[in-house]
């Protein structure tokens, strides 16, 4: 999904806005439940420890892109 965001955001003939920011609500909603459920196996699996710190960090940067595009 953030892939599919971040093509959108890359196109030649632009963006709307109010698209771009339900996509970034979007993965926000989606990296938020993501890294809950891989915090839960965090301790077991090294593989879920890092998939949640990847989720939360791409959750903080489009909730930083989403402040600056207001």
């Amino acid at each position: 999904m953030a892939t599919t965001m971040m093509r959108m955001m890359l196109r030649p003939a632009g963006y709307d806005m109010s698209v771009m920011s339900a996509m970034m609500q979007a993965c926000v909603t989606m990296g938020e439940a993501c890294a809950a459920e891989c915090e839960m196996h965090a301790d077991m699996s090294e593989h879920c420890r890092i998939c949640a710190q990847a989720c939360r960090a791409m959750v903080d940067a489009c909730r930083s892109m989403m402040s600056s595009m207001a």
